[in-house]
């Protein structure tokens, strides 16, 4: 605003003034003499107004935080692959999916019971372009709902961030796309080999960012139940003793709830609903849950093998 005053508002009132005296001046030489320097007084006011305008803009200006510049933590696609695959777990997926699948909304604050259609689709992914995504992301869809997710627009997404999101998106669900060879795998939950005991730094962390974060963290609506964190995944939620019951999958109630049990109320009321709300997850991801549950839920690596030794880790065990 005040580079307007300087550079334009100033300067034209300034010309308008001038050609006024000069469009009323007199041929007399002593009004004449006046005159000019009347003329030569506004102008030398007018420059004098311009810089002063201009200091104050520039000592208004160096009173700002400067602008942190934008790290890109990733440069190959594969390190952008990892890194938008853990944004859209945590900014997207209670809307749309883990999968992009979208469907019902449950517990999202305005958006409770709203359908939203799958963003993972051909029509999708082969009709937008990367701009057209990262500018949707960016802005957000505000008359269907989406809040916008860029800085620019009061959200909590960097442009690269953005970007990231965006490659995750194009090398995830789009056919056409060629996935890099170093590519291939990144962001993948790892598989379990025959008998495995699974452990929760190697492969129950990797599968809630996935498919759970999004509504269990900080903030959500999700009894309490957070998942961000071994200790919080094990201890934390309004029902604590019963989300997770060492060595009974069955009883547990994130094994019932993966498996597409809601839990009920004494009355017969739903208190907790299949997870995850809009579409259970993969055979081999509930398996891998369950067996985790039966060996008693262990953090480490070294743990978990150490079970395994003992012969722990079946999802019939006791």
């Amino acid at each position: 605003m005040l580079q307007a005053i300087a550079g334009l508002w100033i300067p034209f009132a300034t010309i308008l003034l001038l050609f006024f005296l000069a469009f009323i001046s007199n041929t007399n030489d002593k009004n004449a003499a006046s005159q000019k320097k009347l003329m030569l007084g506004v102008s030398g006011a007018a420059m004098i107004a311009m810089v002063a305008v201009f200091a104050v803009a520039a000592a208004r200006a160096s009173s700002y935080p400067p602008v942190e510049e934008e790290e890109s933590v990733a440069n190959t696609i594969s390190e952008k692959i990892v890194a938008g695959q853990d944004l859209y777990s945590v900014q997207c997926v209670e809307c749309h999916g883990p999968d992009g699948e979208g469907g019902e909304i449950h517990g999202v604050e305005g958006l409770d019971g709203v359908y939203v259609k799958p963003i993972s689709s051909q029509d999708e992914m082969w009709t937008r372009t990367d701009e057209t995504l990262a500018n949707i992301i960016d802005f957000g869809q505000q008359d269907l709902g989406m809040p916008p997710y860029g800085v620019a627009y009061g959200g909590p997404l960097k442009k690269s961030e953005i970007d990231y999101i965006v490659t995750f998106m194009r090398y995830t669900w789009d056919s056409r796309a060629e996935v890099p060879a170093d590519a291939a795998s990144a962001g993948a939950i790892p598989a379990l080999a025959e008998g495995e005991i699974p452990s929760w730094e190697v492969h129950i962390q990797p599968l809630t960012k996935r498919y759970c974060l999004s509504c269990h963290r900080e903030g959500k609506e999700n009894n309490n139940y957070l998942m961000s964190t071994y200790q919080e995944m094990i201890t934390t939620g309004d029902n604590a003793g019963k989300n997770l019951i060492p060595g009974d999958p069955d009883n547990s109630y994130v094994g019932l709830t993966i498996n597409g049990h809601p839990i009920l109320d004494d009355a017969g009321n739903e208190i907790i609903t299949q997870m995850p709300p809009t579409k259970l997850i993969k055979e081999d991801y509930i398996d891998m849950l369950e067996r985790w549950i039966a060996a008693g839920m262990p953090e480490t690596a070294e743990e978990a093998a150490a079970l395994q030794g003992d012969g722990a880790g079946s999802a019939e065990s006791p």
